[in-house]
């Protein structure tokens, strides 16, 4: 079949401004299908086909290590975007029979212990001796105490901060979220990270953290540079294993904190979850932690003769 030469770019935005979405959202989309618009011409295709589509996702599992559920997200805006082209006739819906990815409910990442998250924010500490060090230090530190997910890092800004009955705060725009309504606590120790931080830069950009590049204007920080900021420091304290990544230092938070003793509407709260079964997940993941049952079975079976000596 030959498909059509289209100008993709124009029909993405054509596409992202018919949508009765919220812009937040509309934005994601957009930066999606940008995303796969840049695979596309890197390799000069012109007019994509369904072993395209499939190549893509190949390429962000093996290439760019994104895991399931963002490869699921990346198929649903695809397919969005194709009906619609389908629909007015303007390109074949190549969506057609494109699978999604099976997402589980168990963690993607690997939990750290208190003890290596503390390991991590020393070596971030050790390295803070530029203004990029005390970057990522502070980014460290305010992800490790209030659970922050990379993408509300990223929107943050300095304007953000604030106090609040004698508390500093951050607000935060949260996922799927318009405003900054919300806010985590920030401590006296990592507030004096950030400010630390803040104090020593001289530029006007409103975002709390950006780029010191020599070769580059300052920018905002993306999810990307985050993510790439902690792979770094857990590689420091020999920790360089695909299942530890930015996130596992917000699992890590919420499974220490109901490891403390936090209930978990408390913990639902903080990382402000909207359905609490997603909050389970990290009780149910200390449930299997805390269940020895093989081990048991194992020392009935093996060192116990198999005696009733043994239960």
């Amino acid at each position: 079949m030959n498909y059509p030469i289209i100008n993709f770019r124009n029909e993405i935005d054509a596409y992202i401004n018919r949508l009765d979405r919220k812009s937040i959202t509309k934005e994601s989309y957009r930066k999606i299908l940008y995303s796969f618009l840049g695979y596309l011409e890197g390799l000069a295709l012109m007019s994509p086909t369904k072993e395209d589509v499939i190549a893509y996702k190949e390429y962000l599992n093996d290439e760019c290590h994104v895991g399931a559920s963002t490869i699921q997200k990346v198929v649903v805006v695809l397919r969005g975007f194709f009906l619609e082209l389908a629909s007015n006739d303007i390109y074949p819906n190549i969506m057609m029979g494109i699978r999604g990815e099976r997402i589980t409910k168990d963690f993607k990442r690997s939990t750290l212990t208190l003890k290596e998250v503390s390991r991590l924010l020393q070596k971030a500490h050790k390295l803070a001796i530029d203004l990029e060090g005390k970057r990522n230090y502070a980014i460290a530190a305010l992800i490790a105490t209030t659970g922050l997910r990379t993408i509300e890092v990223e929107r943050a800004n300095k304007e953000d901060l604030s106090i609040k009955n004698n508390v500093h705060i951050l607000y935060v725009q949260g996922k799927g979220r318009d405003d900054k309504s919300e806010y985590v606590k920030l401590s006296d120790e990592v507030y004096a990270i950030i400010e630390s931080y803040l104090l020593d830069r001289v530029d006007d950009n409103d975002a709390l953290f950006i780029t010191h590049s020599r070769n580059a204007n300052s920018s905002r920080l993306t999810t990307r540079n985050i993510r790439g900021i902690i792979k770094e420091l857990l590689r420091r304290i020999n920790i360089d294993d695909p299942h530890y990544s930015a996130h596992s230092l917000r699992h890590s938070f919420a499974t220490n904190l109901i490891k403390s003793g936090a209930s978990i509407d408390e913990a639902q709260l903080i990382l402000r979850h909207k359905d609490i079964s997603t909050t389970m997940i990290y009780n149910h993941s200390l449930d299997r932690e805390n269940s020895n049952g093989e081990l048991i079975m194992s020392n009935l079976l093996f060192k116990s003769g198999g005696s009733d000596n043994g239960r």
